[in-house]
């Protein structure tokens, strides 16, 4: 492998809820470590204090109904930070950073909730100025299994004042409350939120088969997308 191939490159993995993302991404930081790669791993929304705060009032501080725009923003504002404090001193620095989601997520969440993509996209792009990934990975699995695999059911109550819950499934471990979540069909609409990502979103998406694998299988398949692509 290219070690310098990955100098100053942002790498995002992302997906559906079970998809196994965060475990792929610590496979994916050890092995680029052991090639030479220098990497710095982040995660959205927080990774910093103030982030950390937004992502606080999206999953439990909010006081009323949180609108899809309202949503869709402080998303932006927590990634706005990340890219300040984290994301871009790394990148100049030369540095890899890996991130766990990003705006690819916003794409496939807010816009299943009727945010339109074109619009999530600008809003990022303002948000971030000239920073954005060069790859993002989705790993794709079946609705049900990710479910399955979460532990969560599809009309499982979830997080305190937001409309539909519709941010629920972006958090680890969340806390049941009195909104039920969204239905096994919104989880399919975002599924294909992810692949529409392929001809809509700026930067190379690469799509891997994430179900009925192992995680052994998955972290393979990501390696050759990395060492295959160029980005």
């Amino acid at each position: 492998m290219n070690a310098k191939k990955f100098t100053a490159k942002f790498i995002v993995l992302d997906g559906p809820d079970g998809c196994g993302k965060t475990t792929q991404l610590g496979l994916l930081a050890e092995y680029l470590n052991k090639e030479g790669v220098e990497v710095v791993k982040a995660h959205d929304p927080g990774g910093t204090k103030i982030g950390d705060q937004i992502r606080h009032l999206l999953k439990y501080g909010a006081k009323g109904v949180m609108d899809v725009h309202t949503e869709t923003m402080l998303f932006m504002a927590s990634r706005a930070q990340l890219v300040a404090e984290v994301i871009k001193p790394a990148i100049e620095k030369g540095k890899t950073v890996l991130c766990d989601r990003f705006i690819s997520s916003t794409c496939a969440y807010q816009g299943s909730s009727g945010y339109p993509l074109k619009k999530i996209i600008e809003l990022g792009k303002f948000a971030l100025g000239d920073v954005w990934p060069n790859l993002t990975i989705i790993i794709d699995i079946p609705t049900k299994e990710g479910l399955e695999r979460t532990g969560r059911k599809p009309r499982q109550r979830s997080i305190t004042n937001h409309k539909d819950a519709n941010q629920s499934h972006l958090f680890e471990n969340t806390t049941p409350d009195k909104f039920d979540s969204r239905s096994l069909g919104y989880h399919r609409k975002v599924r294909k939120g992810f692949f529409m990502l392929e001809k809509e979103y700026p930067g190379v998406v690469k799509i891997i088969d994430g179900g009925n694998a192992s995680i052994e299988k998955v972290h393979e398949k990501i390696k050759q997308v990395i060492i295959e692509t160029d980005f």
